[in-house]
């Protein structure tokens, strides 16, 4: 493979901030309390702020006057009329997740998704990163749902966090992960412990910190699931979901605006439940922490650009610092709230 100038790619694409800051004429700055990090997200230009902020609203904090852990630059290219930029590689280096070969070392990220259309870029050195679009319109609906994922992927990583693909619901107390693959049922025993005494962090990707005591951290205030499953959940027709207009792909939840009461920042992680879709009754069966690793591993990994072994290391801390479960969901979602509840309200959660 030819040798990449990946810091006179970066160079190039900070520049490019000074160019989209004086095409819009009009910066807004927001922060965000992101697992305990601060970020400070410049706006350039209105077109993102509409797409990236709604899902994060939850953690929005008062500007800070100290420095952020991370700052990230967001512009679409459309509306400032500047050229997006183009990978100084062949098609060759992208890969099935994102990244982009020879672009990725240890101090520079960088990710192109939906069709080469979206630039997520990182600077660990400078603290700094860049979200850039060719055309905000074309920012698909799961992105909407789940924004900057790439990198808040990398910024968790670069604070001792990991960004997992899990639900989690709880208490200030303690609570639980949801984890599997999709399909297993997480989003939604998520979003069915809404009507319960639970509180919600996430249907499908939180952070945790991989600890001696993992603490579990929400990162979006949306939920998603498939319109047929309102007959499972009535409530959630109440909650003003955002529909797809072909009716192919998932409900989106912003339930900072519909629930905000039922959500939760963060809370001591007191086990790990694997929703299976099976049996009459719902119920709990112990599994051990090597099973637990070998069923939760490649459902994150493979979802994040440049994830490595440090996904690896730091699930097996967490699946050995809290018992691990099957959750049977039977055939009556009413009951799996109740399950839960039970679970965390004993004194040893590791004892059935």
């Amino acid at each position: 493979m030819t040798a990449v100038d990946v810091a006179g790619f970066f160079q190039s694409v900070w520049a490019d901030i000074a160019n989209a800051e004086k095409a819009a004429g009009k910066i807004s700055e927001r922060w965000f309390d992101i697992a305990g990090c601060p970020l400070r997200v410049r706006f350039i230009g209105p077109a993102l702020a509409e797409i990236v902020a709604p899902a994060l609203s939850h953690l929005e904090v008062a500007p800070s006057t100290g420095d952020a852990d991370l700052t990230l630059y967001c512009w679409d290219c459309e509306s400032l009329g500047i050229k997006f930029p183009q990978a100084p590689v062949s098609i060759d280096a992208f890969t099935p997740r994102g990244e982009i070969l020879g672009l990725n070392d240890a101090r520079f990220h960088a990710a192109f998704e939906t069709d080469g259309k979206l630039l997520s870029l990182m600077d660990t050195h400078l603290r700094q990163a860049v979200y850039c679009v060719s055309v905000a319109a074309d920012v698909p609906r799961f992105a909407r749902a789940e924004p900057i994922r790439v990198i808040l992927s990398w910024f968790m990583r670069e604070n001792a966090r990991q960004l997992l693909h899990a639900g989690a619901v709880g208490t200030p107390d303690g609570g639980v992960l949801l984890l599997g693959p999709s399909g297993a049922g997480k989003s939604n025993t998520a979003l069915g412990c809404l009507v319960s005494a639970l509180s919600y962090a996430s249907d499908d990707f939180c952070a945790v910190s991989a600890d001696e005591s993992p603490m579990v951290y929400s990162l979006y205030s949306t939920g998603k699931t498939h319109e047929t499953d309102w007959e499972r959940h009535s409530f959630l027709a109440q909650l003003a979901p955002n529909l797809d207009p072909d009716r192919l792909d998932k409900a989106i939840y912003f339930l900072n605006e519909a629930a905000p009461h039922k959500l939760i920042s963060k809370f001591p992680l007191k086990a790990i439940l694997f929703p299976r879709r099976s049996g009459e009754t719902c119920e709990l069966r112990p599994i051990p922490a090597v099973a637990a690793l070998r069923f939760a591993a490649p459902n994150t990994s493979k979802l994040l650009p440049d994830a490595g072994a440090e996904v690896m290391r730091r699930l097996a801390r967490l699946v050995r610092a809290v018992p691990c479960y099957e959750l049977l969901l039977g055939s009556r979602p009413e009951l799996i709230p109740g399950v839960i509840c039970e679970l965390l309200a004993k004194r040893d959660v590791g004892a059935l």
